[in-house]
């Protein structure tokens, strides 16, 4: 079947490379991955969090005002920086947002098609962003949805939210990693943070994982997949402007990320 015929399937029309949306034709919603998750990994995103823009709201240049999604503000929240910033972007991700809020079977029914279409793959949910939305148990079930169905795929994303963490319980090609992780913290961090991170969690008896794209630059999602199989994966901050290599604590990292 032709491109056009897949969306059909899906009861979507799709004209001249375009879908057809309640707000107009707009881009497909999975986004081909970058030299940081590889280009193998199609991305979906949700505004980020709500403290990140001015009233909490953006505008979205659709016409409409969207609150973000993440219930942390976080410092050092990569989705507050580099291409984050660009209206371009921050227009395409409210989009996605404004559609999950208020056309959220199309938005299933336009991602279904994508994914017929694309065939097998990895895709992670939310680049930015997380579950809170307007009916976050209906956009939840979605994703769940959407994963049962399409094995041929592996999908991972985060939450802060606890309520989520179970979500994919039960599927082998579907994982939430903790974003929050209890008498922790965040799972992203400077060296020291991360390494006594580390430890507490091997010491509880968990399965825990360093990720190694703040040390190895070419390192991606692609070549990895530690995301899509474990709930405990710590992150070293990253584009807040923090110069990872002069802290005293970053060869002692280096070593249990090598050693792993």
């Amino acid at each position: 079947m032709t491109r056009k015929q897949v969306y059909a399937k899906y009861g979507i029309d799709f004209k001249d490379g375009k879908i057809i949306s309640p707000v107009g034709k707009i881009n497909e919603f999975l986004k081909e991955g970058n030299t940081k998750t590889g280009e193998e990994v199609y991305t979906f995103s949700l505004l980020p969090g709500t403290g990140i823009y001015d009233k909490l709201v953006l505008e979205s240049g659709y016409g409409f005002l969207v609150a973000g999604t993440c219930v942390c503000d976080c410092f050092g929240c990569y989705a507050k920086t580099g291409f984050y910033k660009m209206d371009s972007v921050k227009r395409s991700i409210a989009l996605n947002t404004y559609l999950v809020n208020n056309y959220l079977d199309f938005v299933k029914n336009c991602i279904m098609a994508q994914l017929e279409i694309i065939g097998r793959g990895e895709i992670r949910i939310h680049a930015s962003g997380d579950f809170n939305t307007l009916s976050p148990d209906q956009y939840s079930e979605m994703w769940l949805e959407i994963a049962t169905k399409f094995q041929s795929f592996r999908f991972w994303t985060y939450t802060k939210i606890k309520k989520y963490e179970t979500l994919f319980d039960g599927l082998k090609n579907a994982n939430i990693v903790k974003s929050v992780i209890p008498g922790v913290g965040f799972n992203f961090g400077k060296c020291e943070y991360i390494i006594n991170a580390y430890y507490t969690l091997k010491e509880l008896g968990q399965q825990v994982y360093i990720c190694k794209c703040g040390i190895d630059k070419e390192q991606h999602c692609a070549k990895c997949g530690v995301c899509a199989g474990y709930k405990y994966v710590l992150f070293l901050e990253h584009s807040s402007g923090y110069d990872a290599e002069s802290d005293p604590y970053y060869a002692k990292l280096c070593e249990i990320v090598k050693n792993q």
